[in-house]
């Protein structure tokens, strides 16, 4: 019984930390909550989040990321953004970006996933998904 529980935890522990990171937090102000899976979690600058992460701000909050292919995104008060999928590899020439933003508010310059194929950079929300083409946008979602 032990022992399957040791190897329970030991996968449980490789899986989460065998992920590569998709970003880090390069600003935060005010109340921001990373979802990880059931944990809820409150980032400090430099903190990593990964593919699967649910980015939340509260009524004064805002936060500032940076994804590991340059690409900038800040969120604004009362906003969700899901990082719904995230890989980069340019040498092998695979890049996917899709996130979702239920609500609130979002700005974005894009990174080198955009540059390199633009067609795999998506940000979903209530009524439409959109395809990145440019290098700035901003977003809005009601609730």
């Amino acid at each position: 019984m032990r022992a399957a529980f040791v190897l329970a935890v030991s996968a449980t522990f490789f899986t989460v930390f065998a992920a590569e990171p998709s970003g880090m937090f390069k600003t935060l102000k005010g109340e921001i909550t990373v979802i990880r899976g059931d944990a809820k979690l409150k980032p400090k600058i430099g903190e990593k989040f990964f593919e699967k992460d649910v980015i939340t701000s509260g009524a004064n909050g805002s936060a500032g990321l940076i994804f590991s292919d340059d690409t900038l995104v800040s969120i604004g008060p009362n906003s969700e953004l899901s990082v719904k999928e995230y890989l980069f590899e340019p040498s092998e020439k695979r890049t996917a970006f899709t996130t979702s933003l239920t609500k609130g508010s979002m700005a974005c310059m894009t990174g080198l996933i955009a540059k390199i194929n633009p067609n795999s950079m998506k940000v979903q929300v209530k009524t439409a998904t959109m395809g990145i083409r440019g290098t700035y946008f901003i977003a809005e979602a009601g609730e």
